[in-house]
């Protein structure tokens, strides 16, 4: 079973988005609060997933702190959903990443097994 960590910035939205992957065997722990820091550092997981539907640019700062360590480097990320013109933007910060639909997430990350 994967460990994944999930990022999303709606409380609502994220507990409905992991329920699919819990659902399915995942173990996710996720965050969505912009007033907090999601911390990880600990408990690396095996799959970084970010949601890019909201404030991406928020998204996007854990997946490069996860990556600037050529240790974390190993872990993948998906980065789904989001508005065409910001994923083209995640796109060219990360190119190495994982790109998806919200709905192709769980498809994705079986083909990481």
């Amino acid at each position: 079973m994967k460990k994944i960590f999930f990022i999303h910035f709606n409380e609502a939205e994220v507990k409905e988005k992991i329920r699919p992957l819990r659902d399915a065997g995942y173990k996710v722990d996720y965050h969505f609060s912009t007033e907090t820091v999601g911390d990880f550092r600990n408990n690396l997981p095996d799959v970084l997933v970010v949601c890019l539907d909201r404030l991406p640019s928020h998204g996007t700062r854990y997946a490069e702190w996860l990556w600037e360590a050529k240790k974390r480097q190993q872990i993948p990320i998906i980065f789904c959903g989001g508005k065409p013109e910001k994923v083209i933007t995640v796109k060219e910060k990360l190119p190495k990443a994982i790109f998806c639909s919200n709905e192709k997430l769980l498809t994705t990350l079986e083909k990481l097994k």
